[in-house]
């Protein structure tokens, strides 16, 4: 989780229709489990969604969900008997509007091809190309008359029955969301999607029009914008300012752009989205022979390769995991060559370098989220750790493309999974925090735990303190995990299986305010001068307790008063040294007190 920064998105259909296809592909590298609504019924796709989560679950790696939607479209209408039509080079072929059978070429009739757009006769022009199949067969428009499309193929094919239809040089001006795409995102709503990916995005404005129909329905889903034809790459960098993320379809766009400008179109959707910290992903054909080999061609690595080394947040398989004969041999594939990118010399200078192309903006937030990263740089700090609550710092500092591990610690479940995309950035659920010093040291130790880092470590903290600050950040603190602070004598523990105690210090200066903060905290370590018998009150209840000199209780009273006890005497200036509030590890076995939950 800690070791590959490029995140990669699956596709979900047949391939891996089963438990164990589904927690392989997740150990394997698996982030973000795609839905594709043009395929599959809602009971299909809510079974499989429900398995992600459940796998997800059990084995404690997040992986969010994203529902892709069919999007507004323009298809041939059904060819009788499910047959086919031959379209030749240079033949005539008839568009037409009404709901009738598609014909070929017979007894001096022209090939009549229905199609599902009725405003061809007003919108079509001389001129314009219309792309059937994908690009398979390309008609050129030569007039329009009397409810008809006259056109003349330019190249021969053969095709079935609803095969697509793309225009160049015109827009169909269809709405962005079809019926079928509202009941879809309905549904998405019920089953707590983390994405919406939608399709065929063209203006800004379609993007608010979606965000505003999720908001209707009742769902919090970010939407990432799928850029599928000109008009979307021409107008990226407004699409980009109002959408959550982008996605490169590269195949559908390969089919409204000239093939040789794709290349071009993906450095520069990646470039623009980079400059806005907005997460981008790099989709289709990625590692397209893994759906019948197990292994890829050279080239398809050079292209996942590629799309590391151009920024991209994440890599994206199809039909390698949707329907190929190797889908977990696929995610392990993409996340070697990705893993293998990011540690390469080159990879590395381009992300120190990579800090200027984001315009971050000059807020208060996005300054000290820059001086952290700038800070983390210079320490070489081995993490960045964020406890959040809307994952926005982390979003942030990741658009930074730090070479620290950047830490995500949240107590929202479905932010830590939105925070999947994002390059970089390993989130981590925590509980909820009732203050910031409690945030910091949850974070701290939940770290530790996950083996991001150890003990000796730095690290930079960056969050919004207080927890209620209207700042998104405001705050920036270094820690070294473990620093030992102080040191005892003699130590001991009432309970072999609980050697170490963590809590905030209190000082025995006034009872009173004992009896408060044990009414606050569940968690305390008491500083004494001495233990004596006064104190047995507060012993019964803390979790562990430093003294200055000795103890005047046997250590079998001790562990008969709490069984959970930990103490550590002989501390010299324990009470300077440990200062009220402080949190501190007792660790029993070295005598030692640490800064910070560890």
């Amino acid at each position: 989780m800690f070791t590959r920064k490029t995140k990669i998105v699956c596709s979900i259909g047949p391939a891996c229709d089963n438990d164990d296809t589904i927690r392989s592909m997740i150990r394997a590298g698996m982030n973000i489990a795609r839905f594709n609504f043009s395929h599959g019924t809602y009971e299909w796709h809510k079974q499989a969604m429900e398995r992600v989560r459940r796998i997800s679950d059990e084995i404690n790696i997040p992986v969010a969900i994203l529902l892709d939607t069919k999007g507004p479209e323009i298809r041939t209408g059904l060819v009788e008997n499910d047959g086919k039509i031959t379209i030749s080079a240079g033949e005539k072929v008839e568009l037409v509007t009404e709901d009738s059978f598609c014909t070929a070429s017979s007894g001096g009739k022209n090939c009549r091809l229905s199609i599902s757009w009725k405003a061809a006769c007003e919108k079509l022009f001389p001129g314009v190309k219309v792309l059937i199949a994908d690009g398979l067969i390309e008609l050129d428009v030569d007039e329009i008359r009397n409810g008809v499309v006259y056109c003349t193929a330019a190249n021969s094919g053969t095709i079935g029955s609803r095969k697509n239809v793309n225009l160049i040089g015109v827009h169909a001006g269809l709405p962005i969301m079809s019926e079928k795409d509202k009941e879809d995102l309905k549904f998405g709503a019920q089953m707590d999607v983390d994405f919406v990916a939608a399709s065929f995005v063209s203006f800004p404005e379609e993007v608010v029009e979606i965000k505003e129909y999720l908001k209707s329905v009742g769902a919090d889903a970010r939407v990432i914008a799928k850029i599928e034809n000109e008009e979307g790459v021409n107008n990226i960098e407004g699409i980009v300012k109002e959408a959550d993320g982008i996605m490169v379809a590269r195949g559908d766009l390969g089919v409204q752009l000239p093939t040789e400008r794709i290349p071009l179109a993906q450095k520069a959707i990646i470039r623009v989205c980079r400059a806005a910290a907005k997460p981008v992903i790099t989709a289709t054909q990625m590692l397209d022979s893994m759906i019948v080999n197990p292994r890829p061609t050279r080239a398809e690595l050079t292209d996942v390769s590629n799309a590391v080394f151009d920024g991209t947040d994440a890599v994206m398989l199809s039909g390698e995991t949707a329907g190929g004969k190797y889908p977990v041999e696929s995610v392990k594939m993409m996340a070697l060559i990705t893993r293998t990118t990011e540690v390469s010399d080159e990879y590395l200078s381009r992300m120190k370098a990579a800090d200027s192309s984001f315009k971050p903006g000059n807020e208060i937030g996005y300054m000290v989220a820059h001086s952290a990263y700038k800070l983390s740089r210079n320490l070489e700090a081995k993490a960045i750790i964020v406890p959040t609550l809307h994952g926005n710092t982390a979003r942030i500092i990741g658009g930074f493309r730090p070479e620290q591990i950047v830490i995500a610690v949240t107590p929202q479940k479905k932010v830590c999974r939105q925070l999947m995309i994002q390059w970089g950035i390993s989130p981590v659920l925590c509980q909820v925090a009732d203050d910031s010093e409690t945030m910091i040291q949850n974070a701290v130790k939940l770290a530790l735990d996950c083996g991001a880092v150890h003990l000796s470590d730095k690290v930079v903290m960056c969050a919004g303190i207080p927890i209620s600050s209207p700042l998104m950040v405001n705050t920036i603190k270094v820690i070294l995990v473990g620093n030992v602070i102080a040191r005892g004598t003699s130590f001991g523990c009432a309970n072999e299986n609980k050697k170490k105690a963590r809590g905030r210090i209190i000082h025995d200066d006034n009872m009173p305010l004992i009896k408060d903060k044990f009414n606050l905290h569940k968690h305390l370590i008491l500083v004494c001068n001495r233990i004596t018998e006064e104190l047995i009150p507060a012993l019964r209840v803390v979790d562990g307790v430093v003294a200055e000199s000795g103890c005047d209780i046997p250590a079998e009273q001790l562990s008969l008063l709490n069984r959970d006890l930990v103490w550590i005497l002989n501390v010299s200036d324990a009470h300077k040294t440990l200062e009220n509030d402080l949190s501190v590890t007792l660790d029993s076995e070295q005598g030692v007190v640490y800064e910070g939950i560890v």
